[in-house]
């Protein structure tokens, strides 16, 4: 069972957002777009206790239904026996609701919603008017394509199937129909099935180390050994002591007892006659303890405890423990793990981090080990351009109240925006290859700026450098290279799906040596078509809403506009005393270092770049 997708409505900053989910689920944006909100709705809806909300959790303060409706699919045989009428055989999913209403109550069901024309046919007690009405409904609504179904039994299972391939079409089901679905905690029928685990950034490792049921460690435990022969050893020893006791009782009180109820009894009988007293040693109960672990810290020689280590050692145990909790989890008979985690890359170096995230990727992509990852994360880390289809980017918009919406992109949306200008088979080549290595950074930027390589973002950056330091970063731009024109459509249709704006600029090449003048007329044309302009082979010079060209290379733009910057590049080379050609840092120090006016052209790229619309004389 894994989350196929997730729909959260008036929950803090979420007012009404659907998610889909991956074997790993990157949330990024900027800070207050909702990332951690969503994983702590999946945390309420998994593991929150009654009462645990209140008013101020409703979105800006709405008076409304707090709802999270999460949707299941790969449901294994133990799945589908354990969720038994709530999956029938033809359903690919299951969907459960949890609500929390305005005056304070809760519910969890799988049949809080539904279809409204099934409900008269569900309300039917008798099943010869359950089969008329059923009937009735397919041949007036035919598009609904609903299954023959000649008995109650298989009426309800064709409609409980349909409801699950049509959740968007399900409205709250009457009062009326009955509910009888437990959740995932004590002996709800989820419990054992799905495990979610939230690390929030704010989590302690020193109580995350204890074991107790809902802790990292006790989970680990739960999951990794088993207490039941300890225990009943440890029972089998107490039981023991208590007869024991009880002898040692007899032995040593007996006589002196009797004599006492004796010297009793004679006093009693004068004042009330007929009774007598016994007195016996009274018996302390000895329970048998659970056998439970404790976690510290050898460091050298020395034991400590966890909360006395350091921040960066605490988060260290935290990802390690992870880390065995779900790889112990393909070992025992429990269902599937969903690790959630914020700023995973908290306290980490980026060496640590790098491991970490290659690792849970490894986990959960071996199906085997029943694992699904989500992280909320700033870091580039924990986002790979080649798996841009995984990364969720929130955004918030300035309205009031703001709303907040959830950009995706798939593959299959990307090979479709850049047909004519790639092949389905260059798309995947380009992917598995280093052309989206650089778009980690730009999934985290507002706008960004796709050239063909590193000199060119290295004049770039120097330029919005030389006009304030950090200028097009502090705005929000990321200039990201594609390691060649050819990859510029493909890094372009993913952050454009993403909901980052884009612009881009290329080198022509009409210089170009004579045997590779075609290659690069071909590569023209097919950027000219993407970007939704007249093919030519060698277009002249334009700076246009969407991309910009030299009318050669950026070099040649360069000694004939700025010559002052060329000065400045061999001043560079002349003080390392080697030849610095292409060399983006040499580049970079002399675009900062160069006399003389920045190209208007270049000055437009960037404005354009930023979203600034062209000055016009």
């Amino acid at each position: 069972m894994r989350i196929q997708s997730v729909r959260i409505r008036n929950f803090r900053a979420l007012e009404n957002v659907e998610i889909a989910f991956d074997t790993v689920t990157t949330f990024i944006g900027p800070n207050g777009t909702g990332k951690s909100t969503a994983l702590r709705a999946l945390e309420w809806f998994f593991n929150g206790k009654p009462g645990s909300l209140n008013d101020e959790d409703c979105a800006f303060g709405a008076v409304a239904d707090i709802e999270v409706q999460v949707t299941f699919s790969d449901l294994t045989s133990k799945d589908r026996e354990a969720l038994t009428k709530y999956t029938p055989p033809r359903a690919a999913t299951f969907t459960a609701w949890k609500i929390r209403r305005p005056d304070g109550s809760e519910t969890m069901s799988a049949n809080a919603k539904s279809f409204a024309a099934f409900n008269d046919i569900r309300a039917s007690s008798a099943a010869a008017e359950k089969k008329k009405l059923y009937v009735a409904l397919r041949a007036a609504h035919p598009e609904l394509e609903l299954p023959a179904a000649s008995t109650s039994a298989l009426i309800d299972e064709a409609m409980t199937t349909w409801e699950s391939a049509h959740t968007e079409q399900l409205t709250n089901a009457p009062e009326g129909l009955p509910t009888n679905f437990f959740g995932f905690n004590s002996n709800g029928k989820m419990s054992g099935l799905f495990d979610f685990v939230l690390v929030t950034a704010d989590l302690r490792a020193s109580e995350e180390s204890l074991d107790g049921k809902a802790s990292i460690i006790g989970r680990i435990l739960e999951r990794s050994v088993d207490r039941t022969a300890a225990d009943e050893a440890i029972a089998t020893i107490v039981e023991e002591s208590r007869a024991r006791q009880q002898q040692v009782y007899t032995d040593k009180f007996q006589t002196q007892l009797v004599e006492v109820k004796t010297k009793l009894d004679e006093v009693v009988a004068r004042y009330s006659p007929g009774r007598t007293i016994t007195v016996k040693p009274s018996e302390v109960e000895l329970k048998a303890p659970r056998t439970t672990f404790e976690v510290a810290v050898l460091d050298g020689n020395t034991e400590t405890k966890v909360d006395r280590q350091g921040h960066g050692f605490q988060r260290t145990l935290l990802i390690s423990a992870l880390q065995v909790l779900a790889e112990s989890g393909a070992a025992s008979a429990e269902g599937s793990i969903c690790l959630a985690i914020e700023e995973p890359e908290l306290f980490q170096h980026p060496i640590q981090a790098q491991a970490f995230a290659k690792v849970l990727r490894a986990l959960a992509e071996d199906a085997s080990k029943r694992v699904q990852v989500t992280y909320a994360t700033h870091s580039p880390y924990f986002v790979e351009g080649r798996h841009f289809e995984q990364v969720r980017r929130l955004v918030r918009s300035n309205a009031e109240p703001p709303s907040v919406t959830v950009h995706s992109a798939t593959i299959a949306d990307v090979k479709e925006k850049v047909a004519g200008a790639l092949t389905a088979d260059q798309v995947e080549r380009q992917l598995s290859s280093a052309a989206t290595g650089e778009l980690a950074v730009a999934l985290f930027a507002s706008r960004a700026l796709i050239v063909e390589g590193p000199t060119d973002l290295a004049v770039l950056y120097g330029i919005g450098d030389r006009q304030s330091i950090a200028g097009l970063e502090s705005r929000g731009v990321a200039i990201v290279p594609a390691n060649g024109k050819a990859s510029i459509p493909l890094a372009h249709a993913i952050l454009t799906k993403l909901g980052i704006p884009a612009y881009a600029v290329f080198d022509v090449d009409a210089e170009a040596a004579p045997k590779d003048r075609n290659t690069h007329s071909t590569q023209n044309r097919r950027l000219l078509a993407y970007f939704g302009q007249p093919e030519e082979d060698f277009p002249a010079e334009s700076v246009l809403d969407d991309v910009a060209f030299f009318g050669d290379c950026l070099e040649t733009f360069l000694a004939t506009e700025w010559p002052e910057w060329l000065v400045a590049c061999k001043r560079v080379e002349a003080a390392a005393g080697i030849s610095l050609e292409k060399n983006k840092l040499a580049y970079r120090t002399a675009t900062l270092e160069s006399e003389g006016a920045v190209p208007s052209m270049l000055q437009e790229v960037l404005g354009r770049a930023e979203g600034r619309e062209p000055c016009t004389k």
